[in-house]
């Protein structure tokens, strides 16, 4: 199971992408999909669910073509990809 940094990074994350405040509702903005999928990571991260937390990190990353600034959108899959490695 990923370790306290991971769960840092990922909440990091959610903050970057603008679901800061947000807990438990969904974003208006074009990156609802992809904080859906984030959050539902943390979710399985912390209720030690590592195959569901795992499949919501490559949600996550496949959704991040959402992010139309390309260098950020490389930085977050990157990232994610991290994760999923751990």
């Amino acid at each position: 199971m990923p370790d306290n940094a991971s769960l840092m990074s990922l909440d990091q994350l959610i903050a970057e992408v603008g679901g800061a405040g947000h807990e438990g509702t969904q974003s208006r903005s074009s990156h609802g999909l992809l904080l859906e999928h984030l959050r539902s990571a943390r979710t399985s991260f912390l209720g030690s669910m590592p195959g569901e937390y795992r499949s919501s990190l490559q949600e996550a990353k496949e959704s991040a073509t959402c992010i139309s600034d390309k260098t950020t959108q490389i930085d977050v899959k990157r990232r994610l990809q991290n994760l999923i490695g751990n």
